[in-house]
């Protein structure tokens, strides 16, 4: 499967980890949290967090978190299909195809709920045709960008001349939840909203994804994933996390079919994730800048790092390794080579 374009789109309202902390102070939730679980929150958004702003589909921080269970369902059914389109209306243009000649839309999501799923509205949106063959993907969290790649991948073995797109979207400000827990308090500093695509083809060529992996560890469920409270999605999240997700990148990365790939396309979590994730890999230089600059857009990370990776790679490059994480918990790898 040939990767034509990849592209990746974000809500035009940017904040600063600082302007998220003095929202914070002003929204309804903050006097009725334990002053431990203050400090958490002051500690983390104006320390080294390593995320520098993050996008929100929202032009009042103060109003996002005063948003009921039906509100925040209201604003992923609005947003997510808006953010998704853009991404990939970009990802067609940058492949020199059109809208027409999409054949398969596959969409990742957990931040929200549709059915119709989104793909539904991004199709309509972008005009494809009334065949295009649309499928979504949800459960699977942070690490649903690669699996995403692995179900289009397995459409185009019994369809090599179709013209396939993948997006990955989350409107996390859709999922925002406080209270006194300590992995709800983390999740509410560290994600941002965004969406990624990429336009694939049967071409040989260029460069070529192959060699998936992937690692299931139900036993670990309950450390990290969503839970219903009173109608809003609760991100549990257990301080284990990090070292969790260093062993099982280590595991897939041990079955690599690539011995020295040129580059580390990866999500990134969090601080602690990467820090865990420099233990294992010799360069995540990709997911920090995204983090970076975007904070954990859960799904969409390990696309927006790939993109990267393909408008930066230097003459010299041909490999790369791809990996991404979470709800499960699970892990999950690919390949890509130049051809």
């Amino acid at each position: 499967m040939k990767l034509n374009s990849v592209a990746s789109a974000f809500p035009p309202y940017a904040y600063s980890q600082l302007e998220c902390l003095e929202a914070m102070r002003g929204a309804p939730f903050w006097e009725g949290l334990s002053a431990r679980s203050r400090l958490v929150l002051e500690k983390v958004l104006s320390g080294n967090s390593g995320i520098e702003k993050r996008h929100f589909c929202v032009d009042s921080l103060e109003a996002a978190w005063s948003r009921n269970a039906q509100e925040l369902n209201e604003a992923y059914e609005r947003e997510a299909p808006k953010l998704a389109a853009e991404a990939v209306r970009k990802a067609i243009a940058k492949s020199g195809h059109a809208p027409a000649e999409i054949d398969a839309l596959f969409l990742c999501s957990c931040t929200g709920f549709l059915c119709p799923g989104v793909s539904s509205y991004v199709a309509e949106e972008l005009g494809l045709r009334a065949d295009v063959f649309l499928q979504d993907m949800t459960g699977l969290g942070c690490g649903a960008g690669v699996p995403l790649l692995r179900v289009a991948k397995g459409v185009m073995a019994d369809n090599p001349d179709a013209v396939v797109v993948t997006v990955a979207v989350e409107v996390c400000s859709a999922a925002f939840y406080v209270e006194d827990d300590f992995g709800v308090l983390i999740s509410t500093c560290i994600f941002g909203d965004g969406a990624a695509a990429a336009v694939w083809t049967g071409e040989q060529g260029g460069w070529q994804l192959d060699h998936f992996q992937s690692l299931h560890l139900p036993e670990h469920r309950e450390k990290i994933r969503f839970t219903n409270a009173g109608g809003k999605l609760r991100n549990q999240l257990e301080k284990s996390v990090p070292k969790l997700a260093g062993l099982a990148v280590k595991e897939l990365y041990a079955k690599r079919r690539i011995q020295n790939p040129d580059a580390w396309v990866t999500h990134g979590g969090g601080r602690d994730v990467l820090e865990e994730l420099d233990l294992v890999l010799p360069d995540v230089s990709l997911a920090r800048s995204v983090m970076n600059e975007y904070g954990n857009l859960s799904s969409p990370s390990v696309l927006v790092a790939l993109e990267r990776f393909i408008e930066n790679q230097g003459d010299e490059f041909a490999s790369a390794w791809l990996c991404a994480f979470g709800a499960g918990f699970s892990a999950h790898s690919c390949e890509l080579t130049l051809e």
